[in-house]
């Protein structure tokens, strides 16, 4: 059986059912298929050397393959990701990475910028929280979305130019929560969909408050955690916008290492730092800030 979705901006077609993507139908070709199947050969002598039990991540100029033990061997051009599931694989671990690291190499591979983080909106203005593992940005964004905003996407934006404008993409409705602010939030966990990762988290299917058509991107918050003592925020201006933009790239580490950045998708980001209102909010590492965090972000989407 064949199944259809708008994922990340883009029309998927998927030998595989992705229950968490928002399924839709479209007659034209899809810019993107999921396919199961066995590697190629020249994928396998990329990894000659590994056995099932190893990790790899190997590369070409245009593709990339990667095993993860227990799981599944995946490999990755810029229209089609190939997936063999070994034998006893949880199919939620199989689609984790396929929603994750797979379509955001092959969003690379498309030169798509993907910022890491989670994308919402308010007023009609679109905003991500981004940051490194670690530092919130989940936490912020969910607490956002307690006092209204809506929901684009967890934790991998997709950016498209729709009318001259930036746009985030919806990626699909499906938010993620760690440990702490799920029980916080009264969920039972038992009730949740446990993800295999090493942040121990859960995720939750949104039946509504989502937006499919994602929104204009106007504002990039990064929060950074920080040794002092208070709270700290700064509007980010000229190069340096440029500079955190790239850094924030979801699988950009991998993906500038390996590909470098070709002119195309800088020109993309170039108009991206010069279009976005940016800032940085640094946290102290051992004090809960986040209600004055979640207050400044409001006050600036609400005034601006």
């Amino acid at each position: 059986m064949i199944y259809k979705y708008y994922l990340y901006g883009i029309n998927v077609q998927s030998e595989i059912e992705i229950e968490e993507a928002y399924a839709r139908d479209f007659d034209t070709e899809a810019d993107v298929k999921v396919v199961l199947g066995q590697m190629p050969d020249e994928v396998k002598k990329m990894y000659a050397d590994k056995s099932l039990d190893d990790w790899y991540f190997a590369t070409s100029a245009r593709e990339l393959a990667f095993r993860v033990p227990n799981v599944a061997d995946y490999w990755v051009t810029s229209d089609t990701i190939t997936v063999n599931p070994f034998k006893n694989a949880k199919k939620s671990d199989v689609k984790c990475f396929i929603l994750g690291s797979c379509f955001g190499y092959c969003m690379f591979l498309r030169k798509k910028v993907v910022m890491h983080g989670g994308g919402i909106s308010k007023n009609g203005k679109g905003l991500i929280i981004t940051g490194e593992s670690g530092a919130g940005k989940s936490t912020v964004t969910d607490a956002l979305i307690g006092t209204g905003y809506q929901f684009i996407a967890d934790d991998v934006c997709a950016l498209s130019e729709i009318d001259e404008r930036v746009h985030i993409d919806m990626a699909y409705p499906q938010q993620k929560l760690c440990r702490d602010a799920a029980v916080n939030k009264g969920y039972d966990l038992s009730e949740l969909i446990y993800i295999n990762e090493d942040r121990d988290k859960f995720a939750i299917r949104l039946k509504d408050g989502f937006l499919k058509d994602g929104a204009d991107f106007d504002y990039l918050f990064e929060i950074v955690v920080s040794e002092e003592n208070e709270l700290s925020y700064k509007k980010v201006t000229g190069h340096e916008k440029l500079m955190l933009l790239l850094r924030n790239v979801y699988r950009g580490e991998d993906g500038f290492k390996t590909w470098g950045i070709p002119t195309d998708y800088m020109k993309k980001c170039l108009k991206i730092a010069s279009t976005v209102n940016i800032y940085q909010i640094a946290r102290p590492k051992d004090l809960n800030t986040l209600p004055q965090i979640v207050e400044f972000i409001d006050k600036i989407i609400c005034e601006g």
